[in-house]
């Protein structure tokens, strides 16, 4: 039987992730930082977890030949987790790295749905790689703001505060207490957002986005995203850098920060409205 755990034990299945230990993503979700949920076989002693970081990713981990829970989960996702997708989460995104082994497993789970295969990319972070001096100036008309309170107040849009609230709720007091991130601007209006989207310990999940394609092309994504690492060395913490194969840009521009990039591996991608409940 798989069950829904109170957040108050998401702890539990930290034994599970052996070899994501500094994973932000999923631990952030466990230590109650970010929006998530989990899901187990057995709320006292589990054997698989499916972790659900929201707006972001799901994760399977632990047993593989867990053979009840992988016969149970793609009903329980038609009938119970698929409800309680956000509306812009119309695609359960499934990652099951590093452990390999669950590839040939995620076939045989998911058998109602049409199961669409990509890849993301991994990077790791060299201090002695990232480079403050090679900084160019930010284009005329553009300035790299930190995000604050008072810069969330002149948001006319609440595009910063939208964005802050989709990983870490609705209250902004946890995301100060424990994030940080930056902006560009071009005079009042908000272009593009660099933020710790996911956060545990020391380990920072960096979300970026430049919303208009317009902006696109001119350096601001890099520009926020070396503030953010220069934040990052100044509070020793670790920025962390996933993606997909097709973004070539963001593939260069960490890269270009001091990243290294790893091995390719892959992700799944479920239609929620392909889940139909028998």
């Amino acid at each position: 039987m798989i069950m829904k755990l109170d957040a108050v034990k998401f702890k539990i299945v930290k034994p599970l992730l052996t070899g994501l230990e500094n994973h932000p993503v999923m631990h952030g979700v466990i230590d109650g930082n970010n929006l998530g949920e989990i899901y187990v076989d057995n709320e006292r002693n589990p054997k698989t977890a499916f972790i659900w970081a929201k707006n972001e990713m799901f994760y399977l981990c632990g047993r593989i030949d867990n053979e009840k829970f992988n016969s149970e989960l793609e009903e329980y996702i038609a009938s119970e987790i698929r409800l309680e997708a956000l509306p812009e989460e119309d695609t359960l995104n499934l990652e099951i790295y590093p452990n390999h082994e669950w590839n040939g497993s995620v076939e045989s789970i998911f058998t109602r749905v049409s199961l669409l295969k990509g890849e993301r990319v991994p990077f790791v972070f060299h201090k002695e790689w990232f480079n403050s001096s090679d900084s160019k100036d930010v284009p005329e008309g553009y300035e790299v703001q930190p995000i604050s309170q008072e810069l969330i107040e002149r948001d006319r849009d609440d595009i910063v505060k939208n964005e802050i609230i989709k990983f870490w709720g609705e209250s902004l007091g946890p995301f100060f207490q424990k994030g940080f991130g930056y902006v560009v601007v071009q005079g009042s209006n908000v272009i593009g957002t660099c933020l710790s989207v996911f956060v545990s310990e020391n380990e920072y999940e960096i979300g970026i986005n430049t919303y208009d394609t317009n902006h696109r092309g001119k350096g601001l994504a890099t520009a926020m995203a070396r503030a953010f690492i220069e934040e990052c060395l100044i509070r020793n913490v670790t920025p962390h850098w996933t993606t997909e194969s097709f973004r070539k840009d963001s593939i260069a521009i960490a890269k270009k920060l001091g990243f290294e990039q790893l091995e390719h591996y892959p992700v799944y991608y479920l239609p929620f409205d392909e889940f139909m409940i028998k």
